[in-house]
């Protein structure tokens, strides 16, 4: 079992289509003087045009032609939720850090922050997708979970640029008891992470996380931002690593898919199963997935 010292973060990056400072200064570049958070925004809404007509973020949930057998999905889970996406201010996609089981042993309590970019009428609607997404992962894991200001353990974070470069400076007085690695993370997010989670385990594994933080980019056209808070919302319950084999699936690099699929909703259950436990190392998982699976399934 690797003795974690980091929080474990995941994100979902564009290398192919944004790639580097090149790129970047190239997507701040707009007529009329807009700043780089214009830019970004337009830069974004091209991307989800782009990915779209490739076929990619799709928003359906099942494929006809998928298979669903117990060896693809032991498979997927343990490579998924077995090793980790470590944040290194560069891409963090595509690691594979071994790590023991994680997930949230005590209950989940969100809480739902706006930058002062972003108007009311899109924060009531950001605020009802991950509200009705909640309930969606709290009825999927059977494990209690609810958008709660009272005393949050989960924070998600919708912000700008300009916004999610003062986290740096902010965010220890916005989340109290933030960790200086959650920080530093989110701090080094380059623009090809299109979101972020950062989940931070108890110095005792087998309690599981105590804490996340989410971004989600307030530059966002629709359907990269709710692929976004479903995919990092995902991931900072456990899962998260990605999966190149895991298809149809939200933790794959390739944003075929933009929503939780069924077979995501499998893993979810899979890693809620009463017979795992967060501290666990593979050789203990492994021999417990069939029997977790059936039920899973």
């Amino acid at each position: 079992m690797l003795k974690l010292t980091r929080p474990l973060t995941g994100c979902l990056t564009v290398c192919a289509l944004l790639s580097g400072a090149s790129a970047w200064a190239e997507a701040v570049k707009s007529p009329g003087g807009a700043g780089p958070s214009a830019a970004l925004s337009a830069y974004y809404a091209k991307m989800q045009q782009t990915f779209q007509e490739r076929g990619l973020l799709k928003t359906i949930r099942t494929v006809p032609s998928s298979s669903m057998e117990a060896t693809s999905l032991k498979r997927d889970f343990l490579e998924i939720a077995m090793h980790s996406e470590y944040g290194t201010g560069l891409s963090v996609s595509g690691s594979r850090a071994a790590k023991p089981l994680l997930r949230w042993e005590e209950p989940v309590r969100l809480q739902v922050m706006f930058g002062a970019s972003v108007p009311k009428d899109r924060r009531i609607q950001d605020l009802k997708a991950i509200s009705n997404y909640t309930n969606t992962l709290a009825r999927l894991t059977r494990h209690p979970m609810t958008v709660n200001p009272n005393k949050p353990n989960f924070y998600v974070l919708v912000v700008n640029e300009a916004e999610r470069k003062s986290l740096a400076k902010t965010l220890p007085k916005l989340v109290p008891g933030v960790s200086k690695s959650i920080v530093r993370n989110i701090a080094r997010m380059q623009p090809n992470h299109l979101c972020m989670v950062v989940a931070e385990p108890h110095a005792d594994r087998s309690r599981g996380f105590k804490q996340a933080v989410a971004i989600v980019r307030a530059e966002h056209p629709d359907v990269m931002r709710a692929s976004c808070i479903q995919e990092e919302l995902a991931q900072g319950l456990g899962l998260s690593n990605d999966c190149r084999e895991a298809w149809p699936s939200i933790f794959n690099d390739d944003q075929e898919f933009a929503y939780l699929t069924r077979r995501d909703e499998v893993l979810l259950r899979m890693l809620y199963d009463p017979a795992l436990k967060s501290g666990m190392s593979t050789k203990e998982v492994a021999p417990r997935l069939p029997e977790i699976t059936k039920r899973a399934m």
